[in-house]
């Protein structure tokens, strides 16, 4: 239909300038740009698809304008909008993991939560989970976790979630070898509904949590606090709740008292959590740290508001760097893959070629019936006037 119609689009390279044709189907009357469909080039693009793996990845741990500056900061070509880096976030899709050739046989495997609480826009607010799961901690060369993979939601049900880790576990460990799985969390409800989904784990609160509610509990009764952590480690409950008790009566002001309630509270409701803590002393948890590197540090550690669907690719992001892998790879690996290019066929190109020969008025040379047989004199003159002609 027309010919030359010029493209620009921004590449991590600069600005690609070129031309190309558009064509109209005969029989379906569609019109499209062979060359865009090729390329997989969507009619409104402006920024290429790496370009803007480019663009995800360098957010994910700096602002968006930041990471558009960042980006162009070699040529300034490159400088797009915060809106755009927005866009880039809100189409990012983690590529599904792939089976492994061979499952992992370990005796023990370690399970982790916590949330992060975010800001949304128009919202009274989310939260941001973590899971991770790991094999151990090892000491060498550094402190580590062992083969440990994360996950992170921000609007997922907590049913949808645990699913996604039973799956995880079921594709890559032998679990006719293991013998314990222990699940560690802060005591939320969505945490210990983890147990409902992972037969024969054991749940063990977080120590962090626990020491931070009775801290506030006893603050203004400090010699109560030992007392209590004595209780604890005896693993009698009454006793406990004996001397929260003492605090409560202690306590002169409404905000102490509601503090030592929900201790009390806190403490009642998990108190499996702490036996089972005191039990298995080596199941340590450092879900409040891993929250805070890399969901917090990106989400919520600064004054920010999200859409519920950038929040939760920001989190995708973030965990798809906690488990070393490249986001642009995870960004380009999503995209809508370019029809093939067909090739012809040798018969066919041949065919074409036969086709294209120079036409004499407005018939081919090779469709005068006495061309199609065998060779003779009549023949060889025609052939000979032919070439005298098209001279």
């Amino acid at each position: 239909v027309r010919k030359n119609d010029r493209k620009e689009i921004l590449t991590p390279f600069g600005l690609l300038s070129y031309e190309r044709s558009y064509y109209r189907h005969k029989e379906s009357k569609n019109y499209c740009y062979l060359v865009d469909e090729k390329a997989g080039i969507t009619p409104h693009s402006r920024v290429s698809e790496s370009l803007k793996a480019v663009l995800s990845e360098a957010c994910s741990g700096i602002s968006y304008e930041k990471a558009t500056l960042q980006v162009s900061r070699y040529n300034p070509e490159l400088k797009v909008s915060k809106q755009t880096v927005s866009n880039c976030v809100k189409a990012f899709k983690a590529k599904p993991l792939t089976e492994p050739k061979e499952k992992r046989r370990v005796q023990e495997l370690y399970i982790e939560a916590d949330e992060d609480h975010l800001k949304v826009r128009g919202k009274r607010g989310a939260q941001a989970r973590l899971i991770y799961i790991h094999e151990g901690v090892a000491e060498y060369p550094r402190r580590h976790l062992v083969n440990a993979r994360y996950f992170t939601t921000v609007q997922k049900k907590p049913e949808e979630f645990w699913m996604e880790l039973c799956d995880y576990i079921e594709a890559h460990y032998d679990l006719d070898n293991l013998s314990a799985i222990y699940l560690s969390g802060d005591g939320a409800r969505w945490i210990r509904a983890g147990q409902g989904y992972i037969p024969g784990s054991t749940f063990i609160l977080d120590k962090f949590h626990l020491a931070k509610s009775i801290t506030q509990a006893t603050a203004h009764a400090p010699e109560l606090k030992k007392a209590v952590y004595r209780g604890i480690k005896q693993g009698n409950k009454q006793t406990v709740l004996q001397h929260l008790a003492e605090a409560l009566e202690l306590a002169e002001t409404s905000p102490r008292q509601e503090r030592v309630c929900a201790t009390i509270s806190y403490i009642d409701n998990n108190w499996d959590g702490i036996e089972s803590a005191t039990k298995y002393p080596h199941v340590g948890c450092s879900a409040e740290g891993h929250v805070s590197h890399i969901l917090s540090a990106r989400l919520s550690s600064r004054p920010m508001a999200w859409s519920r669907q950038g929040a939760e690719n920001m989190a995708s992001m973030r965990s798809v760097q906690a488990n070393r892998e490249s986001i642009r790879d995870h960004y380009l690996a999503r995209q809508p893959a370019a029809p093939a290019i067909v090739e012809l066929k040798t018969t066919v190109q041949k065919e074409l070629k036969r086709l294209r020969k120079k036409a004499l008025g407005k018939e081919n040379h090779n469709n005068v019936p006495l061309y199609q047989g065998g060779s003779n004199f009549t023949r060889q003159a025609l052939k000979g006037l032919n070439s005298i002609t098209a001279i």
